[in-house]
């Protein structure tokens, strides 16, 4: 009887632990911040990414997630798709509800994914303040930097499509672009500074010392980087001379429903100054 009892406990402990390690893994929200350096940059610009939502809620009306921006002060937010997945309703409220709230208090920028590549959406966005670079861009300035932001809805880049047929890059300005999927080597090749992608959710599982499980359909890409192109690219900072690309491991999970070593992030880049 003892040793029945003593293995529903562990049963228990087991159990309890497990969804402990899908809810830490899953619900609670971090910040990923990073400080890029570049003699464009005239006066210290804070830029917050959010993307792949995938129609999740974090707290009442996405409460948590609005506080957790507010704590990062943004000058703008760049938002690079997949913030509903296809089909789902709901999460399409949801999630124009939440960029509605934040086009309240902040210059918000939008490129869509694959789920979210819907007209009405985005039309939807236009009315509700946000900025929708659908193969547009926009020149800024912030604290005496002036910033060009570019945005494509090409989500897994053919290669066919050219960045120099749809935009004239000004190599005065700081140039960022907004991809829901990254193509590191074209958007280096036309010039971009700073390219902000999604898609990825880091690989959503991932595992100590080994990183993203899968991505793009190569298993463990980033212990075999020099052979997996573009898959290797799975979530962070990335340089190449000049150019830099962050992968943003986002906010939702699809098509599993849970992440593992993966918590859901929002991304705060500082652009400062050159020393």
């Amino acid at each position: 009887m003892k040793k029945r009892r003593r293995r529903l406990l562990i049963l228990l402990i087991i159990m309890v632990l497990l969804v402990g390690c899908w809810w830490f893994n899953t619900f609670t929200l971090t910040q990923n911040v990073i400080s890029i350096a570049d003699d464009k940059i005239k006066g210290a610009v804070t830029i917050v990414q959010i993307t792949d939502l995938h129609g999740a809620s974090f707290g009442q009306n996405n409460q948590q997630l609005i506080d957790k921006i507010a704590e990062a002060q943004p000058d703008l937010i760049a938002v690079t798709g997949d913030m509903y997945s296809a089909g789902d309703n709901a999460g399409q409220a949801t999630a124009l509800a939440l960029l509605a709230a934040l086009a309240d208090e902040y210059p918000v920028y939008y490129v869509n994914g694959e789920h979210d590549n819907d007209e009405a959406f985005h039309q939807d966005l236009v009315a509700n303040g946000v900025h929708v670079l659908n193969y547009q861009s926009e020149e800024i300035v912030v604290n005496e930097t002036s910033l060009c932001l570019y945005g494509i809805n090409n989500m897994y880049y053919s290669p066919t499509f050219d960045l120099a047929n749809e935009f004239t890059l000004d190599p005065e300005k700081y140039n960022i672009l907004l991809a829901h999927a990254s193509n590191f080597a074209a958007f280096s090749d036309f010039g971009i500074d700073l390219s902000l992608c999604g898609d990825t959710h880091g690989g959503q599982i991932r595992l100590p010392f080994i990183g993203a499980l899968n991505n793009r359909g190569v298993w463990f890409p980033e212990m075999t980087a020099a052979d997996n192109g573009e898959a290797e690219y799975t979530k962070g900072l990335y340089r190449d001379e000049d150019h830099q690309l962050f992968i943003s491991s986002g906010l939702g999970n699809y098509p599993l429903p849970f992440r593992l070593f993966n918590r859901p992030e929002i991304a705060v880049i500082h652009l400062v100054p050159a020393e």
